[in-house]
């Protein structure tokens, strides 16, 4: 590869701990023209996980990776910042951190690229991105762990006073957009750590994976009790979104009663805020990272077609699944059922937020690829309650909708399913099964969305009619 030309060049290094201690993993580049990001020699050797599924070290080595998208960074690194958007949470508090250090980057690329070596480590997954070797090893070094503060008065009522900020008009923008995908960074998220019994209403900032922070000097007493546990403390909004947290909890309750993976999850207010804390599951039990990718990243690190999560229809993930140049799981059989059956939940259970950033894998062996699976479940709001966002799905499926050969009429969701399932490569017997499981598995939807106590009377009577619609419409096809 070219060296760099300071002149032109962005440049940035890539770390990660997926191995329990830091190492170097590369270098990027980015200019107008294009990024690339090269392993470093010793790290091509170290068989440990590279940057993406996508590029293994073992088959990459010394060739650069490189990403033609004048000026903007690779998808990798875009999902390591909190997204752009006037009602960004995590967003602005970065860009207050900018200022308050002085700096103020234009909008876009360079303001990108700030928040990146501002904020691109500790992130979800094992990618960390610094400004120089100086700045990685100074941010890895062990530190006494930070102690765990209860969220009092002073730090609820300023996440308080930050959500009434975003809130204060967002429900009329919003109103007048009319029904759209969720925006990512629409609900104000934060990563922190809490105790590892579960939430007690203390927190601290994320573990960083060392001793220090499973009960080394500045613990609470050593041993397990100091352990900890990663989380994502997600703050409902309640003037756009009333009654979302217990929402999000009830719908990882029904997934985890219908056997998919779901992380831990706790139920909590903030300073009379609702708050849901989300086991992270990008962590290993001694708080190290395990590579996670959605299939946004991974779709669109390879195409140039897909600019956002919802660019690409839901077929495109199974013929990802069976490329035979780069195995990206274990079992694409499996993953197929799960990608079918993950559908099917989200009709049922009005999700009409399945895109492509809510789908992910776990894990990869770094060799030669593979070695993945579908992470747990995650976001599978039931975002339909709300009329803003009253979709079906935000992916296409089975041509759902559309005129195809052999119809008279536009394909119905029944059809869709169907010729979903059937991409996959999934039989019809055993796309009856996998259906009927899902029928099961939220028979008793209604009344648990009628149970709910803080969603308004006018949400849960919309939910509950499109989950008994739903189930009618496709209850013939198990």
């Amino acid at each position: 590869m070219a060296p760099p030309t300071p002149e032109r060049d962005h440049l940035a290094v890539v770390w990660t701990r997926a191995g329990g201690v830091p190492v170097k993993m590369g270098s990027l580049y980015v200019n107008e023209a294009e990024a690339r990001f090269q392993y470093a020699e010793p790290f091509v050797d170290a068989h440990l996980p590279g940057l993406s599924l996508l590029y293994p070290p073992a088959l990459y080595g010394a060739r650069p990776v490189v990403y033609r998208r004048g000026g903007r960074l690779h998808p990798r690194f875009q999902a390591l910042i909190p997204p752009a958007g006037r009602h960004a949470f995590l967003r602005h508090l970065l860009l207050a951190a900018l200022r308050a250090r002085g700096e103020a980057p234009t909008p876009g690329f360079e303001e990108d690229w700030a928040l990146l070596l501002l904020a691109g480590h500790g992130s979800i997954g094992h990618v960390d991105c610094f400004a120089d070797d100086e700045a990685a090893r100074a941010w890895y070094t062990e530190a006494p762990t930070p102690p765990l503060v209860e969220v009092g008065p002073r730090l609820g009522a300023t996440l308080r006073d930050l959500v009434a900020w975003l809130d204060a008009d967002a429900a009329p923008l919003l109103h007048l957009l009319g029904p759209t995908p969720t925006v990512g960074g629409a609900v104000p998220k934060l990563l922190l750590a809490i105790p590892a019994t579960g939430w007690t209403g203390e927190v601290a900032v994320p573990t960083r994976g060392g001793a220090a922070d499973r009960g080394g000097a500045g613990g609470r007493g050593g041993g397990a009790e100091a352990e900890r546990i990663d989380v994502v403390l997600k703050l409902e909004r309640t003037a756009v979104y009333p009654g979302l947290v217990e929402l999000e909890a009830m719908a990882l309750a029904v997934h985890r009663d219908a056997s998919f993976a779901v992380p831990r999850f706790w139920v909590a207010e903030v300073a009379g805020l609702p708050a849901l804390a989300v086991e992270r599951f990008d962590r290993d039990a001694h708080g190290a990272p395990i590579p996670f990718e959605s299939w946004f990243t991974l779709l669109a690190g390879g195409a140039r077609d897909i600019a956002t999560p919802y660019d690409s229809a839901l077929e495109r993930i199974g013929r990802a699944l069976d490329t035979p140049r780069l195995a990206l799981v274990d079992d694409p059989r499996a993953a197929k059922r799960h990608l079918f059956l993950r559908l099917v939940m989200a009709l049922l259970t009005g999700n009409g937020d399945l895109h492509l950033d809510n789908l992910a894998l776990l894990g990869g062996d770094g060799g030669s690829g593979g070695g993945a699976h579908f992470s747990p479940v995650y976001d599978p709001t039931p975002m339909r309650a709300y009329s803003l966002h009253d979709m079906v799905t935000p992916l296409p499926f089975g041509d759902y909708g559309q005129p195809a050969a052999g119809l008279d009429h536009p394909v119905t969701l029944i059809e869709a399913v169907a010729r979903f399932g059937g991409a996959l490569g999934i039989r019809r017997d055993e796309r009856a099964a996998l259906l009927g499981r899902a029928l099961a598995a939220t028979a008793d939807y209604p009344e648990r969305v009628a149970a709910l106590t803080r969603l308004p009377e006018p949400n849960k009577r919309r939910l509950e009619a499109i989950a008994l619609e739903v189930r009618d419409r496709l209850a013939p096809a198990a």
